[in-house]
Order: C-alpha cells, then structure tokens, then sequence
C-alpha cells in the first residue's frame, strides 16, 4: 500500500492523525496548507506566542473560520472540542502539549529555548516529537533522543530540511552497501557572517520572510546548525572550524569533495560540509566502492563521478523544508519510526562567535541578530577549548571583551541557567561524561 492508502485505511479504523503544531510562522503555515492537502492527517491544536496568529495561520491554510476555537486552558475541554471536529488556536505551547488526544507534537519556532522547553514538555507528556528546530537539536538532540526512548515515544528531525533529506540519501546507499565518504549541503546566499536584520530587512519583505530567519541563512548560522545535527546523527565531524564550504557546481562536486590526494579538499572521509554555488537548494552524498563489477556498472549507468577515481554523487536537486515534513509525521504514528536522531556521542558542535566586538554588560541577542553567529566545531576540540554551544548563548550577558569574529567562550559571559535548555546541555554533558 501505498503511505496515502495507509492513511486513508488508519483514518477508517481509527480517526484521524492529530498534530499539534508549535509556531505559526513561514514554516508553520507551509505545513498546515500542505497536510489540508492529505489524507488522514490533521493540524487540530496551534501554538503561537502572539495574538490572533494561530487563528491567521488556519485560515490560510484554508481552515474555515467556524471551526476555530481560540482557548488557553483547560486541555479536557480542548481535546473534547478536536473530537468533536473544530481547531484549537492558543498562545500557550505548555498548554497545547497537555492535550491527551494530539498523536505528535510539531516544534517549528527556530529558537533554541523555546524549541527545548516543547520537545522536553512533550517527551514528558508521552507524545511523539517531531522537531523542525534544529538550532535546539542542535544543542541538546542527543538528551532529547535518550529522554523520548526512555519514555517509550519517538524524537525526530523532519523529512523535508537538509538534514532529514540527507539523512534519506545515506540511508539509500547504506542500506546497498557503499560507503558513505561525505554528506554536504548546498548553501542558498553568498556567505557574510556580519549580515543583520536591519541590512537585509526590504530583501526580507521582498521574500515573505523574517529578517532574522533570512540573516541567519546568510551569516551562516542555518547552515552551521543543519550541518551539526545530521553530522551528529551519523557519526560525521567537519575537518575544519566552519567547514570548508567551497565555491563550486554541482559537476565539480565529484573533483571537490575528495580526499586530497586525489585532488579533492580532504584530509579524511566521513566528514560533513557544504558548498556555495548551483548546488543549492539541493542536497548530497559522496559514495565510493571497489568492487570491480560495481564500478563499471556505475560507469555505465552515467552516475555523477569522477572519470579517474571510484567516487560517486548522490544528488537532490531540492529539499521542501516544511511541505515534505508530514511524510516524518505519518511515519512516526503508522510505522513508529523516526528518520534522524542523535544516539550516539556527538561529534560536532555548532559554537556561538562574536559578530562584532562586545563588550561587558552586554546581551546577547537572539540568533540571526546583531551579535552573534554560529560555527561548526568538531566536538571535542570546542569542547576542550571552553567554546560555548550557540543554543544556549540567547540572552547570555558578556562579562569580558570579546573580539569580533572569534569564539565566545564560557567564561567569558553569563549564561542563563535558568533556561531548560541550559539544564538538559547540563544532563547532556553529564551523560556524556563532558563537564563544562
């Protein structure tokens, strides 16, 4: 059967499968429209902090006005209101976690804290998580991923980001038997790390987008963190502070992403990275084999490769971010398995560095903002090196100066240690027998 007939058939015998969605922005929106689109799968519970916003988002995604119930407490009466059909809007993302009937939570916010205070709540509440905000999966997935089999439920990354559309790749070729050299990603915007909101605010409104989501592309930060949580999945580290990120086609991937001595940037394989250029908004892996028979067979099927050396191209072309998400989401509930997880001891890090110089007393201000952006580190060297983890720089006040473009390290500022994340980076550490 196919996954469309499998949730035509589980909406017959059970009802449909009820997401509760945390954060109606850009993303958020893109995923209600699409599974209105579906068969057998419901956005029925949405979380945003500001008014009237959750309420936008429904309407439109095509939610028709009448079946829309604005509500703030009382979880008994909300899941009673999803039986009966209607929508539930809320500024409250702990209350929505504590609805009994939602099937999987959906953390679409982007910002570190609020994406641990969710993912944590929801683990804890015994449901399924299906996280799209890899700046916190980014600091604390490998915490999540113990938390949610402890209790017994799933904690994922999403088909449809980099990550998740990587991940997809490697699993193809693994399951095969090639080994994987490299896993890489395009980048969409010419790289400035000193990019600000304020720089890029008419491009923003140009694109539909919000000034910080579209600085945190361009100063690298989305790329860092993206490139951390599916090189954490798969045991695969950046060979260099940043990454490499060379400027080249998607045909000179095969004479890049090579070990040095056959011409290419390596020192080593199982390493992460990405490339600026045509490559974007696609996705890849490097494969290799020597198996004679293999080798002629790719040679003859035309695979993307090097003419001299036994190395091959898996590309996609596109990744659909938000829209391609309820595919992870029908599969979490029907098959009970995620697509990409940390279980493993991190190797990568994304480290919070200075976007201009700062000084004592001192905020640091939201990610995609005015002063910090995030670095891929291998995790033992940032580790060893005191450097602090960039989720949990938000709202960290400066207490020395720090240069502008290097890394901000922990006893250079105040974190919050109030924050969840915070904690469970702390459990995470702990775990990991890492003290900071």
């Amino acid at each position: 059967m196919s996954l469309r007939e499998r949730l035509i058939q589980y909406s017959q015998h059970q009802k449909m499968i009820r997401v509760g969605l945390i954060g109606a922005g850009q993303m958020g929106i893109g995923f209600i429209s699409q599974t209105e689109r579906m068969e057998g799968l419901r956005v029925v519970a949405v979380a945003d902090i500001i008014p009237g916003q959750a309420e936008r988002g429904y309407l439109e995604s095509g939610v028709l006005q009448e079946m829309i119930i604005h509500l703030d407490e009382n979880p008994e009466k909300a899941a009673e209101l999803i039986d009966s059909g209607h929508r539930i809007a809320t500024v409250d993302a702990a209350f929505l976690v504590q609805i009994a009937n939602l099937d999987v939570i959906l953390e679409c916010t982007g910002i570190p804290e609020v994406g641990a205070r969710v993912c944590y709540a929801a683990i804890q509440h015994s449901k399924h998580v299906v996280n799209m905000n890899v700046e916190t999966d980014a600091t604390i997935g490998y915490r999540l991923a113990t938390l949610a089999a402890e209790r017994g439920v799933i904690y994922t990354l999403a088909a449809g980001d980099e990550p998740g559309a990587i991940k997809e790749l490697f699993d193809f070729a693994d399951a095969l038997g090639f080994e994987v050299a490299y896993i890489g990603k395009g980048k969409n915007n010419p790289l400035d790390r000193t990019a600000t909101p304020d720089r890029l605010r008419l491009q923003a409104q140009k694109q539909g987008m919000n000034p910080k989501m579209l600085t945190s592309f361009v100063d690298g930060t989305k790329t860092m963190v993206e490139m951390t949580a599916i090189g954490n999945a798969l045991g695969y580290a950046p060979e260099v502070t940043g990454g490499y990120g060379p400027s080249c086609t998607v045909a000179d991937l095969p004479k890049v992403f090579l070990p040095k001595a056959l011409g290419g940037i390596f020192n080593n394989t199982k390493v992460v990275d990405f490339a600026v250029g045509d490559v974007a908004p696609g996705v890849f892996v490097v494969i290799t084999t020597n198996q004679p028979k293999i080798i002629r067979d790719l040679r003859y099927l035309r695979l993307l490769g090097h003419a001299d050396h036994n190395y091959w191209i898996l590309y996609r072309p596109y990744h659909l971010a938000n829209l391609e998400a309820p595919i992870t989401v029908a599969r979490v509930v029907l098959e009970q398995e995620g697509l990409l997880a940390t279980s493993r001891p991190p190797v990568a890090e994304t480290v919070a560095y200075a976007k201009r110089d700062l000084y004592p007393g001192e905020v640091i201000d939201s990610l995609g903002g005015f002063t910090a952006y995030g670095m891929i580190e291998r995790f033992e060297k940032a580790h060893r090196e005191g450097e602090v983890s960039l989720g949990l720089i938000v709202g960290a006040t400066v207490i020395r100066p720090i240069k502008a473009n290097c890394p901000i390290h922990y006893d250079e500022v105040e974190l919050n240690k109030s924050q969840v994340i915070f904690q469970l980076r702390q459990e995470q550490d702990q775990l990991l027998r890492y003290w900071l």
